[in-house]
């Protein structure tokens, strides 16, 4: 019977950049996120047809490289010998950059994979050291909650945990989707010629353990201080690599500087970006609605999120 796993996208709160070892994509330190609710991927399999990944109704050759790793992995053989038919596409359709589209896909694809070849409960904590194979970042996606990534030595001490939720802290997300051209892979490729480098590994590292005691403690004005600064960090070691990235856009700088606005008018906002252009917004329960229609006004599509869980079966 064919069937389908669902993943919720996932907001970087403390940002890897860079790879120390690209074959098993593992960054220099730890990070941490919080899955998202209205963002997800879809992964429909059925079995016992010719071997094909579809994305978005269309082959991909580079969804198709990540995955054979993860293949490998968890059936000892490529993808194309384990004769599925997997169908993968983004709810809703978005046009946006750095919404971590790539953390849900790697996440639902590792578990589809993983219910056909073990036809059991899954063992998350064991998927997310997998499916870190197809992108680091869906390591934390596949857990869900506010997440960490353990950046160890090899693969057995790189993994991802959850560690809160929204009980832990209730928060709220404005999303505004923003367009770009720019590649994520091609940032983290070359930030180590960034001469702040080293200096931005040192500062997250120490940045982790921080973030984890505000979410724990459920402290949102601490938690957005942080991750504005973590964000302003990661793109400046883009900007300042050997090809000087630029991923903010015009529309980028117009909604921060609503935030900051919002925030000297005593809302709770704090913004926070991925390696793209897109904003996402923290704010309270109390905060959201004020910060949807700053924003909505702007003339700017908005998404409302809460905490989203981890990788799953859908449920028909």
């Amino acid at each position: 019977m064919p069937f389908t796993v669902v993943a919720n996208t996932m907001q970087a709160l403390v940002k890897y950049h860079g790879m120390k070892d690209w074959k098993l994509r593992i960054p220099y330190h730890d990070s941490i996120s919080v899955n998202t609710t209205p963002l997800y991927s879809e992964v429909k399999v059925t079995e016992g047809e010719e071997g094909a990944l579809l994305v978005e109704g269309k082959e991909n050759e580079d969804a198709l490289r990540r995955l054979q790793p993860v293949s490998r992995r968890l059936a000892g053989k490529s993808f194309e010998d384990l004769r599925l038919r997997i169908e993968s596409k983004n709810m809703p359709g978005v046009d946006g950059k750095g919404l971590g589209f790539s953390s849900s896909a790697g996440a639902a694809l590792t578990f589809a994979i993983d219910h056909v070849v073990n036809k059991r409960g899954p063992d998350l904590k064991d998927l997310s050291r997998v499916s870190r194979l197809f992108a680091a970042s869906a390591s934390r996606t596949m857990v869900g909650g506010f997440s960490r990534l353990y950046a160890g030595k090899g693969d057995e001490d790189t993994y991802a945990e959850k560690f809160a939720d929204e009980k832990d802290l209730p928060l709220r997300t404005v999303i505004v989707p923003l367009p770009s051209s720019v590649r994520t892979e091609m940032a983290h490729e070359e930030v180590e010629s960034s001469p702040f480098f080293r200096a931005r590994v040192e500062s997250a590292s120490k940045r982790c353990d921080q973030v984890e005691k505000a979410i724990r403690g459920g402290d949102l004005k601490r938690l957005g201080d942080l991750v504005e600064q973590d964000t302003m960090e990661l793109h400046s070691v883009t900007m300042t690599g050997k090809n000087h990235l630029v991923v903010m856009s015009p529309d980028t700088i117009r909604v921060i500087t609503k935030v900051r606005e919002l925030r000297s008018n005593s809302v709770e906002a704090y913004f926070s970006m991925q390696t793209g252009p897109s904003v996402f917004i923290n704010t309270s329960e109390e905060d959201e609605d004020k910060v949807k229609r700053a924003i909505s006004k702007m003339g700017y599509r908005v998404l409302l999120s809460t905490v989203g869980t981890g990788a799953r079966l859908k449920r028909t």
